[in-house]
């Protein structure tokens, strides 16, 4: 488990003597490193304490890098062809995330841009996003009227892609279906980022932030320990150690959620609890905790969740652990007989929308037998290739 323990050492907010990175298996290092996508973090903390970069690792934290200045160039266009356009935007996790938590937008690494908008304003967003050159993926088309309700009920964001450079973009009109208060805050919630000379952003502010990644990684079983970082580092930073945000996650129904982060930042990066926390009983925490031990280290902390036994259940269980009161409870189990790509693919007319919950098996089904058939010509163009 070496890789893995200089990877926590690397992401512990306090500083600390790191482990000779030259007694780890370099391969292993990478590997770890890009599972959790923390390369950039992990390099930027060799080099910090003297300590030469494996070659896999700095050409990893390269990329990350580049991802991440080309996703911040691209979030604050399309954050302010949103506001022109009289939709009130928040820049989620990514870049912005980066530099409230870790003081540069290039160190946190991210698979795509969020964007959060309010629910009335999806389909105006879905026209300035494709007039911006995205193309929309799920759905595939825009909807319309008692269709899209639905979808937006169902789903919590949409998916976009842009052709020419191929990054990928949520736009979100939830936060997480897990959260007491899952739609855009108040502006007493939120806070101004500049993220480039004149260019400022909106974002969550720090304890409205903590309670959303809190509850975020939770419903995820905290598959990526880059989850954890964020939270830790947050609280670090914390002029009071952590303690007002702990408050407010605690009265803001994130007992469990943020009690699993602070618990584990313990166990992984030796970080020391905030002020006032008093550690969550009962079956629900520890059926977090349960969970996330196993799926962060499976396979030396190096293999992703979707080759594990656990794949969909322990996501599933996870939500319903982590959600607050009986309505997140609720949401999550309709996300089970209704769902948003089902929904996307099949138009019904108004009077048969019930159908949606009948047709969830057979098209889930049909997709993944679509998705079976992709990956054997996938393989077998492989095998043919010369």
């Amino acid at each position: 488990m070496q890789a893995f323990e200089l990877v926590c050492a690397c992401l512990a907010p306090a500083a600390q003597a790191l482990p000779d990175a030259a007694a780890v298996d370099p391969g292993l290092l990478a590997r770890v490193a890009r599972r959790h996508q923390v390369s950039a973090l992990v390099a930027a903390r060799l080099e910090e304490a003297g300590q030469v970069v494996p070659d896999t690792l700095a050409r990893q934290a390269a990329a990350a890098r580049r991802r991440a200045l080309q996703q911040m160039g691209a979030a604050l266009d399309l954050a302010e062809a949103l506001e022109r356009g009289g939709i009130p935007v928040l820049l989620l996790k990514g870049v912005t995330l980066s530099q409230q938590a870790f003081g540069s937008p290039l160190l946190r690494g991210a698979v795509d841009i969020d964007l959060l908008v309010r629910p009335q304003d999806v389909a105006a967003a879905w026209e300035v996003l494709a007039r911006a050159g995205w193309r929309q993926v799920n759905p595939p088309t825009p909807l319309t009227g008692a269709r899209l309700a639905l979808f937006c009920r169902a789903a919590k964001d949409s998916l976009h892609r842009h052709p020419e450079t191929g990054q990928v973009l949520e736009l979100h009109w939830r936060l997480s279906d897990e959260l007491a208060e899952p739609l855009m805050p108040p502006v007493t919630a939120l806070a101004s980022l500049a993220l480039a000379p004149g260019r400022s952003v909106r974002v969550l502010d720090d304890a409205a932030l903590f309670l959303y990644l809190a509850t975020h990684g939770a419903a995820h079983g905290w598959a990526r320990i880059k989850w954890l970082a964020d939270v830790a580092a947050l609280l670090h930073r914390s002029p009071d150690g952590g303690g007002r945000l702990w408050a407010h996650a605690a009265r803001g129904g994130g007992r469990i959620a943020a009690g699993s982060a602070v618990i584990l930042a313990q166990e992984l990066f030796g970080l020391a609890p905030p002020p006032g926390f008093v550690r969550p009983r009962g079956l629900r925490i520890a059926g977090v905790l349960w969970i996330a031990r196993r799926i962060i280290q499976a396979g030396e902390g190096a293999r992703e969740l979707e080759t594990t036994p656990w794949r969909g259940w322990a996501e599933m269980l996870a939500k319903l652990l982590v959600a607050a009161g009986w309505r997140g409870r609720l949401a999550v189990l309709r996300r089970l007989v209704l769902a948003g790509e089902d929904i996307a693919q099949v138009a019904l007319p108004k009077g048969l929308i019930w159908l949606y919950p009948v047709l969830r098996v057979p098209l889930l089904l049909r997709r993944r037998a679509a998705r079976g058939r992709r990956l054997r010509e996938a393989r077998r163009a492989g095998n043919t290739a010369p």
